[in-house]
């Protein structure tokens, strides 16, 4: 078994690069921006910004140019973009993984279209990443404790582990950074965590090696040649895959054909369990109701656990998943619902 690459600690005075390969800052959001990379700043980082972030949108190969070098300098500890976007995907022909192998390996740090080249990452170059709560949104006023554990995460050493629980409430509407660049999570509506395949009272584990990222993306790249998720599992983890998912713009006949083309790729294939973030397309009841039937049609049947409405992706707020870390899940389920759980990650 080939071992996964994890990141050197991040400490005082360490380079994070912030670098837009999706979606740049336009000018209306730069307050928050500036908010955020102080924040960056207070807590003893170098902050180094490329130059397509406070570009709206920049050409695919300039995207890849500025990311390309930021991955292959050993100074930058770290890269986070700004939040994600639509069209990562646009830069991955431009990259030479076999120099990135050759390169220090540092941290990737963020959600939505960052888990596409995230993922990229960790399965052609065995780079553990971090799928976690996005720079614009790690105000330094913050206190959300999903948001503090990304810096908690990002200064562990190798072989560290840290248990998280699921977050007793979520945040229902979205937040205009625009007209409020200061805003703070406000996670006032209740959350539930429910298993979607075991409909009576008892204790769930999941186990194996964690991996992956938002559907609308990676339900097209997970069998392709710069993911090629099977020949990851050979690779990394013999032992079996945990695989987590979240929707961020699927319909539900679109996610319904997402989940049933990895099923029939083989994706489901030897992994010990998904976990599904909330749904992030739409919080009309109609339409989530579609949503949970959805996933119902495609995933009831499924023979290992399927967690759903976690706190992971577009809904706030978000665990801090590690791609490539090994994690153990210990659920207490009752009619389905689950009642507590605890996710520790290893980083081995």
């Amino acid at each position: 078994m080939t071992a996964i690459t994890f990141p050197d600690a991040l400490k005082n005075g360490d380079k994070i690069a912030i670098c837009a390969f999706s979606s740049g800052v336009d000018s209306v959001f730069q307050p928050r921006l500036e908010r955020v990379l102080s924040g960056l700043t207070r807590r003893g980082y170098q902050v180094v910004e490329g130059e397509c972030v406070r570009q709206q949108s920049s050409p695919a190969k300039q995207r890849a140019d500025e990311l390309m070098a930021f991955l292959v300098d050993d100074s930058i500890a770290a890269i986070m973009p700004p939040w994600g976007g639509e069209l990562a995907m646009e830069v991955l022909p431009y990259l030479d993984f076999n120099a990135i192998k050759q390169a220090r390996p540092k941290w990737l740090v963020g959600f939505s279209d960052v888990s596409t080249l995230a993922c990229v990452l960790t399965a052609r170059c065995g780079w553990a990443t971090l799928h976690c709560t996005n720079l614009m949104q790690l105000h330094p006023n913050e206190q959300d404790t999903h948001c503090l554990q990304v810096f908690k995460t990002l200064e562990l050493e190798a072989g560290s582990e840290f248990t998280q629980t699921p977050a007793p409430c979520y945040q229902a509407d979205a937040i205009n950074y625009a007209k409020v660049p200061d805003a703070l999570f406000s996670l006032t509506q209740p959350s539930q965590w429910r298993c979607l395949n075991v409909k009576d009272s008892r204790e769930v584990e999941l186990s194996g090696r964690l991996f992956g990222g938002c559907l609308d993306t990676l339900g097209l790249l997970l069998p392709s040649p710069f993911v090629a998720l099977n020949e990851f599992k050979k690779q990394f983890a013999p032992h079996g895959l945990v695989l987590y998912l979240e929707n961020a713009e699927l319909n539900a006949n679109a996610l319904t054909r997402f989940l049933i083309a990895l099923k029939l790729s083989g994706i489901f294939s030897d992994i010990n369990g998904l976990i599904i973030g909330r749904n992030g397309a739409s919080n009309n009841p109609e339409q989530q109701s579609d949503y949970y039937q959805a996933l119902e049609l495609s995933l009831g049947e499924c023979l290992f656990p399927v967690i759903i409405d976690a706190d992971i992706g577009h809904v706030a707020p978000n665990l801090c998943l590690v791609n490539g870390a090994t994690v153990k899940m210990l659920a207490t389920l009752e009619n389905a619902k689950v009642l507590d759980a605890q996710i520790t990650t290893n980083l081995s």
